[in-house]
């Protein structure tokens, strides 16, 4: 299965959805200018992701002891461990008694799942599916998550997290606790979940672990690294309590700005109409120059398919066939993001190139080539197979 394009044409969605329809294993890579993640499928099942910017491992030891889990000294012994044994730092925690093995599946699962919603918020990138026999993973410690489950809480994240950005402020927010009583012990249950009563405002256990990592000088973000909850669920949870007034925003007062230097002086500009007057005169010339060399082909432009052969003038042969070879490959390309969206549609491949024609999905055109390219398609149960000869 060919699965390779960019993330404007094909969404997130849509791929975690035909990988899990599917039931393909293998790795997904996704690159952004700043980023390149993986994820790894298992028979259409998420087990386990990487970025290139910090390595999960990196961020786990982080989380860990940002959360109080190991001590720093801790962490640096197991990494001492890790890089003369080259296991796994998840198992060096476990067999030097540093932490169980309940607290680090936890961890885990954290860090992939924050890797995977954050995943879903990008809107620009490539993406690239490689099929593979097998992945590896850490069987003990990471619960393979279902396609369909990513996407409904994908879904959720996505249609709230606007509304709970704007609420916390952004990730570098400070907050404190409001001079409010809140009641000792308990959950909050039923109605009583967002009363004030004798007490004092009852919270949830959610609620209880956010808000006792406020303390007025940490950031949303150092709250999120500490929470061992998702990204989303700790912001969410901030933003409730702030609804609540429970907690309010620290106010950092913005360093006093330096004098403004003086501007300095500008050269004499020429006359306005001087310049406008050159400006026309350079544009008559550069342009009845081109139009002079264009017209011999411009009169054969009509005649060509392709727009190549109307480069013939001004690029060599070999230039004019790699321009030819690209467009075909892009149109190419094209028509195998439309065979995707088309299963997607009917739980199935087309049996010719012309149904995406009747579905809508193309063009008549985007299935016509230069004289000399043929393109062929195959359709199969669970593939297919798209290839264009004729390219040299």
């Amino acid at each position: 299965m060919a699965l390779r394009g960019t993330l404007r044409d094909f969404s997130l969605a849509d791929i975690f959805q035909l990988i899990g329809i599917q039931k393909k294993t293998g790795v997904l890579t996704l690159k952004s200018d700043k980023e390149t993640c993986t994820v790894a499928f298992l028979e259409g099942q998420v087990v386990g992701t990487e970025s290139t910017t910090r390595r999960l491992e990196d961020r786990l030891g982080s989380v860990l002891v940002k959360s109080g889990r190991i001590t720093e000294a801790q962490l640096q012994e197991a990494l001492r461990i890790q890089k003369s044994t080259l296991r796994r730092l998840g198992n060096v925690l476990i067999d030097s008694r540093f932490l169980d093995k309940k607290d680090l599946a936890a961890a885990l699962q954290v860090q992939i799942d924050q890797m995977i919603y954050r995943l879903f918020r990008w809107t620009a990138g490539e993406y690239d599916f490689s099929q593979e026999q097998k992945v590896e993973y850490d069987k003990e410690l990471v619960v393979p998550m279902s396609a369909e489950s990513i996407l409904m809480e994908g879904a959720r994240i996505l249609d709230e997290w606007p509304m709970v950005e704007e609420g916390i402020r952004g990730l570098s927010a400070v907050y404190r606790r409001a001079d409010v009583e809140i009641a000792k012990g308990g959950s909050s249950a039923g109605q009583g979940a967002r009363e004030e009563a004798a007490g004092g405002i009852t919270l949830s256990p959610t609620e209880q672990q956010v808000y006792g990592l406020v303390d007025g000088r940490r950031t949303v973000q150092d709250i999120v690294d500490r929470s061992m909850l998702s990204e989303f669920e700790t912001c969410r949870t901030l933003y409730e309590l702030i609804n609540r007034q429970i907690l309010e925003e620290v106010r950092i007062a913005a360093p006093a700005k330096s004098p403004a230097a003086p501007a300095p002086k500008r050269a004499p500009i020429a006359s306005p109409m001087l310049a406008g007057v050159t400006t026309l005169l350079l544009v008559l010339l550069g342009g009845g120059a081109i139009l002079w060399h264009a017209l011999p082909w411009l009169g054969r432009a009509r005649t060509y398919s392709s727009p190549t052969p109307w480069l013939a003038p001004f690029l060599s042969p070999s230039e004019v066939a790699g321009v030819g070879r690209a467009m075909a490959d892009g149109r190419l390309q094209s028509i195998d993001f439309g065979i995707q969206v088309y299963y997607l549609l009917n739980r199935g491949f087309p049996e010719k190139l012309d149904d995406l024609v009747t579905e809508g999905l193309l063009r008549r055109e985007d299935l016509s080539f230069p004289a000399g390219m043929a393109i062929r398609y195959q359709a199969r149960q669970s593939s297919y197979r798209l290839t264009l000869d004729g390219i040299r």
